[in-house]
């Protein structure tokens, strides 16, 4: 391979995401864990910086800010998720590999014990207590899965030696009353403790250099204002609409009630009746909204439990995407205790979001269909979540806008025809679309709170249960979906993921809705899916670029 600044990035990336890297298609990093010890994130600062001096672009130095900024991270819940996620990928893309596992398992505990020394004389505030407390299941529940499949004796001691090792590690977090971490719990927990983050000086950081954002978040909280300002009476009309047709108190409550009581489905039924129908809306997306290349291979799942946590509703991942053969898969939460989808608009607005937003995003990329990314714009980096987020966000209307155009059309092609078959079958399409429409507008507002919110929160501007009192209050959203959009997932993740989603996508939309010609938008769609992660401010500008070539 030639010797280039960007391969050199990418030997970094992997060596700090070995398991990052297995999954992407380098199968040497197999059973690989990054071990965050002082000395480690030292030296990878260190490597960090001298890459840094040596930038020759952009893309370059801000995926190197990135890396930065991720090592930074004064939190010790990420070593959780590294290894639920590091385990679960091995799993699926190998099956139980004995020897892959143990070493993988061996990594975990070193893993564990080099953040236990970290964190073992700082102050971990309350907040973020909880969030680590929130992925202890996941991890207990992977680490018996893996138990209960091997026939390895030496296995299940290591995964029994690892489970201990993890409760005692969450011990160090424990809050009084946090039990399941269901919302009602937690608003009680955060009751008695006083909720607090501890990110003031750590946000402007994870903002800039993780995300490439040039706005304060001031400017982040303004923005959001003004887009609900926009959304909202657009949310309520919807609203009363529905409220009108069931007959019912024109609330969102009474409204999603009716939806949901309509459809009565169990979840038992949600990953079945999405693959119901799939296939019709994969064909209608693929004519009307954005094209999908020949190779495309994405499989749905239900979210296992030990993910549950950090997927309330549902997500996506990608897989051997530095391989001939990458595939994605899309993971649908059944689990009561989150915020599983309960209706078919529900269904359909998640998997236009999950897949023919990320999945498709990945693919197109991976196989260079609509755009060309280099390789260095693929890597799963900080940056990529405003990129792949916002795309996803905005297709959600952009799907909406192209189910809507349906209704009243004389002349239908064979997809559209199919596609309103599926709808004729649970409700009709008129009917369908306006549910299909409470659940985007709904979502739609939910981004927007969550800028507000990752705002407010991150800088101790406010409460996480004040802001959910006044975004309900404001919006009329339910308290616990705000609740589970916003904390357990997001912001455990990383303070400001949960903005990526509405500023990015907000930003397509405004580039977007300069093409007035349907078939102009829906090259315009498959070009920003081809074209990788590249970092937030050059991904603009080449939209904005190839949109004024359009006209």
């Amino acid at each position: 391979m030639e010797k280039s600044l960007d391969n050199e990035i990418i030997q970094l990336w992997k060596d700090l995401s070995p398991s990052g890297a297995y999954l992407l298609g380098w199968n040497e990093y197999a059973g690989k864990l990054f071990i965050p010890s002082e000395e480690n994130i030292k030296d990878a600062l260190e490597r960090v910086r001298a890459l840094r001096r040596r930038a020759e672009n952009d893309v370059q130095a801000k995926t190197l800010d990135s890396m930065e900024a991720a090592l930074l991270f004064p939190e010790p819940q990420p070593v959780l998720d590294e290894i639920v996620g590091a385990i679960f990928g091995h799993l699926t893309k190998e099956g139980l590999n004995d020897k892959h596992m143990t070493s993988l398992i061996a990594d975990a505990s070193k893993a564990l014990d080099a953040t236990q020394r970290r964190f073992k004389a700082v102050k971990v505030p309350t907040a973020v207590k909880a969030l680590t407390l929130y992925r202890l299941d996941g991890t207990i529940e992977i680490l018996g899965s893996v138990s209960k499949a091997t026939k390895s004796s030496a296995l299940k001691k290591d995964c029994d030696r690892l489970s201990e090792k993890a409760k005692k590690f969450v011990a160090l977090f424990q809050l009084d009353g946090f039990g399941q971490g269901t919302f009602e719990e937690v608003e009680q927990v955060f009751k008695k403790y006083k909720f607090d983050l501890g990110r003031e000086k750590f946000y402007r950081l994870a903002l800039e250099a993780g995300f490439d954002y040039a706005e304060t978040p001031d400017e982040l909280e303004r923005n959001a204002l003004a887009w609900i300002d926009e959304e909202l009476p657009r949310y309520r009309d919807i609203v009363k609409r529905l409220a009108k047709h069931y007959r019912c108190a024109a609330t969102p409550d009474a409204v999603e009630k009716k939806v949901v009581e309509r459809q009565r489905l169990k979840p038992s039924q949600l990953l079945r009746t999405t693959n119901s129908i799939r296939k019709a809306i994969q064909e209608f997306a693929n004519e009307s909204v954005v094209k999908i290349n020949k190779n495309y291979k994405t499989r749905v799942i239900e979210t296992p439990p030990y993910l549950s946590g950090t997927i309330p509703t549902g997500a996506a991942s990608f897989f051997d995407t530095f391989t001939k053969k990458p595939f994605e898969l899309y993971f649908l939460t059944t689990d009561t205790k989150r915020d599983p989808a309960k209706s078919v608009s529900q269904l359909i607005d998640l998997l236009v979001h999950e897949e023919y937003g990320h999945c498709v995003n990945h693919s197109n990329s991976v196989f260079r269909f609509g755009g060309r990314a280099s390789e260095l714009e693929l890597l799963p980096t900080l940056l990529s979540g405003p990129i792949t987020e916002g795309l996803s966000f905005n297709r959600e209307r952009e799907f909406l806008e192209a189910s809507l155009a349906l209704e009243g059309k004389k002349s239908l092609t064979t997809a559209e025809r199919r596609y309103v078959a599926i709808l004729e079958k649970h409700g009709g399409l008129h009917l369908v679309n306006m549910e299909i429409e409470l659940e985007t507008r709904k979502w739609r507002l939910i981004r927007f709170l969550r800028v507000i919110g990752d705002v407010r929160i991150n800088t101790n501007k406010q409460g996480l249960f004040e802001f959910i009192d006044w975004a309900h209050k404001h919006t009329g959203v339910p308290r616990s979906n705000v609740y589970y959009q916003l904390f357990p997932a997001h912001e455990g993740m990383f303070p400001g993921y949960a903005t990526s989603y509405a500023v990015v996508g907000e930003e397509i939309r405004a580039i977007e809705e300069k093409l007035t010609d349907a078939k102009k938008r829906v090259k315009f769609s498959t070009y920003l899916t081809g074209i990788g992660f590249p970092p937030r401010s050059i991904y603009r500008k080449r939209l904005e670029d190839y949109a004024a070539s359009l006209n």
